[in-house]
């Protein structure tokens, strides 16, 4: 039963841990950049000063869009590794994320 409290102990500070992991997604060549953290919340959004113009209003959705989809898919492979490398440290080598 101790070893149960301990592992609950160890999930809750991976989780912890899991929130602070970041990924950056791009498009339009960097022209546009969204940052999100673990829990997919989008922490900051880069547009370049040379889109910004009424008529670029469409493209810089789209761009958006794409940079948040590309980060999106770049976070869910950094949690796979993350969580694999967390469950190797909690000894369930066996166990698959």
């Amino acid at each position: 039963m101790k070893q149960m409290g301990t592992l609950e102990a160890q999930m809750k500070t991976i989780k912890k841990q899991l929130a602070t992991v970041t990924a950056t997604g791009n498009a339009g060549a960097g022209m546009v950049e969204v940052t999100v953290n673990g829990d997919h919340k989008v922490v900051s959004i880069n547009i370049n000063d040379i889109m910004l113009s009424p008529e670029n209003k469409g493209m810089i959705e789209t761009l958006v869009a794409s940079a948040f989809n590309d980060a999106n898919d770049k976070l869910t492979s950094a949690i796979e590794d993350f969580t694999k490398r967390q469950i190797q440290n909690l000894g369930l080598g066996g166990f698959q994320a």
